[in-house]
């Protein structure tokens, strides 16, 4: 468990993620209104969709894990969320989450952002189930979730502190250097919004900690496991921009607590070109 002492948060940070009630899709909302309305017969064709968009995801999450169902922190699957609640009232969770996003008159997180964080949330979920593939202890649906909501903290920030994200994006930008490296210059932490997050709505153990210690994961606790591949799954998301993290000496180290080898990671980096090129295609697809 993450203690609440663990991560220092703002008053007025906590009221207004507490206001979040649902998670903008980063996705064309048209284009996936059409998909899910028309093309969906089953629940794999509906987890394969809901597996494109975090925010979908978690929007899911957040619905499975609540009082109504007595499951807080159970849920962390995606065949588990569709088990629990139904086909049918997934598919009309989001289209009405897609729906209040197709109505809204535009929001804080232009399309460029967007972009970027689907498509390192995609890259992230596919090369995390290559990796858990090879890790009997963990699942490799919970990994794949684990990965694909991972960074959700971005989306509360650009929804909660519209100005502050767009500013810390054109700094990373400028600087060519990681968003969560520039983040603490504006006060902010998507790792602990995506924590506090996780924490009030009932997410298992393992996504608040991966939430809040994906950068750190030698501070998760009980969840280093769990925190350490994410944490890899991040840097290999990431390698397209920031491609010197790969052989940095503490990302070598973290391969050998989980024990990949430098010819499993070398793979690992092979596949991201594969990725990314799926990643570009599928959002010219969706858009």
């Amino acid at each position: 468990m993450v203690p609440m002492s663990a991560i220092a948060f703002d008053k007025e940070m906590y009221n207004r993620v507490l206001q979040v009630k649902v998670l903008p899709p980063l996705v064309n909302s048209r284009r996936m209104l059409e998909i899910i309305h028309a093309q969906i017969d089953t629940a794999e064709e509906l987890e394969s969709i809901i597996g494109y968009d975090c925010s979908l995801a978690a929007n899911l999450l957040m619905n499975a894990n609540s009082s109504c169902y007595g499951r807080r922190g159970k849920v962390g699957t995606l065949p588990g969320v569709i088990g629990l609640l139904g086909l049918d009232k997934v598919r009309w969770m989001c289209l009405f989450n897609l729906m209040l996003d197709k109505a809204a008159s535009g929001g804080p997180m232009g399309e460029a952002f967007r972009e970027v964080i689907w498509k390192r949330s995609f890259a992230a979920s596919k090369i995390a189930v290559e990796m858990a593939g090879k890790r009997p202890w963990i699942k490799v649906e919970e990994a794949f979730l684990l990965a694909l909501v991972y960074d959700i903290g971005w989306v509360i920030m650009a929804e909660c502190f519209g100005e502050q994200f767009e500013a810390l994006f054109q700094t990373a930008a400028r600087m060519k250097t990681p968003p969560w490296w520039v983040e603490v210059r504006y006060g902010l932490s998507h790792a602990e919004m995506g924590w506090y997050l996780a924490s009030q709505r009932g997410f298992p153990e393992a996504f608040k900690a991966v939430a809040a210690f994906h950068h750190a994961p030698e501070k998760s606790g009980a969840y280093e496991a769990e925190a350490t591949l994410i944490c890899l799954v991040d840097t290999l998301a990431q390698s397209r921009e920031h491609p010197e993290a790969l052989d940095e000496k503490l990302t070598r180290s973290r391969c050998g607590r989980l024990f990949i080898s430098e010819e499993e990671w070398g793979g690992y980096h092979k596949s991201m070109e594969r990725i990314w090129s799926e990643a570009d295609q599928l959002w010219k697809l969706l858009h």
